[in-house]
């Protein structure tokens, strides 16, 4: 009997252990999961993170370029303004000094030399002087040389037989360049050939024109056959 109970004993804890065993292997299943649920949902949140940085990564990356073109388009107007601001007090001062120029050209040709000419012509080569500083160069248009579209505008117009077409034959006003850029052609009076008005009855140049056509015709019905 004794023998029995000890066996009986034995069993119930075996029983008992084994019951404690696969609660606690439930136990860590269920903690297992658990654990394996959150990991995947830090994840989640983590890809989440990820794409928002990303994101505002590239936002960033726009805003600086929308910043860098608009400082662009900024210094690109405050240096137009400034280069017109510049070619406006450049093209005032020439003017004035032309002016000088012309009074200088008058007061020379009198035989009397007074300090008022000598005042003026100082004070156009000062003038002169500055402009140098603004890298302005003068347009060179010389008596006799041939007309320049880009650099000479013609003013007035002269028939001539005498001299081929295109020559410079007076210059009324120099012109000038800044930085290679014309911003003020030289004046000029430039010849061209006299017009030939030729003397045709009506009648000669209907006959004229009639013969053209009659050429033109028989000349199309050949290539024709």
């Amino acid at each position: 009997m004794i023998g029995l109970a000890i066996k009986n004993q034995e069993v119930n804890t075996e029983e008992t252990e084994g019951a404690e065993s696969k609660s606690a292997s439930k136990e860590e299943k269920g903690k297992a999961k658990s654990e394996s649920r959150q990991i995947e949902s830090l994840e989640k949140e983590l890809d989440l993170e990820r794409a928002k940085s990303s994101d505002l990564a590239n936002r960033k990356r726009y805003l600086q370029a929308d910043i860098a073109n608009v400082q662009r388009q900024s210094d690109r107007k405050v240096s137009e303004v400034r280069n017109q601001v510049k070619l406006t007090w450049i093209l005032e001062v020439l003017s004035i000094k032309e002016d000088l120029d012309r009074a200088i050209g008058i007061g020379q040709k009198t035989s009397e030399k007074s300090t008022l000419l000598d005042g003026l012509m100082l004070v156009s080569s000062r003038i002169e002087n500055i402009l140098k500083l603004e890298s302005v160069e003068v347009i060179r248009a010389n008596v006799g040389g041939r007309f320049d579209p880009t650099v000479h505008e013609a003013l007035a117009f002269q028939e001539s037989d005498a001299e081929e077409q295109g020559t410079i034959l007076a210059v009324i006003s120099p012109g000038y360049l800044v930085e290679g850029k014309v911003i003020k052609p030289a004046m000029v009076e430039v010849s061209r050939p006299r017009e030939r008005k030729g003397i045709q009855e009506p009648d000669s140049l209907a006959a004229q024109d009639l013969g053209e056509e009659l050429e033109i015709e028989e000349t199309t019905t050949r290539k024709k056959s």
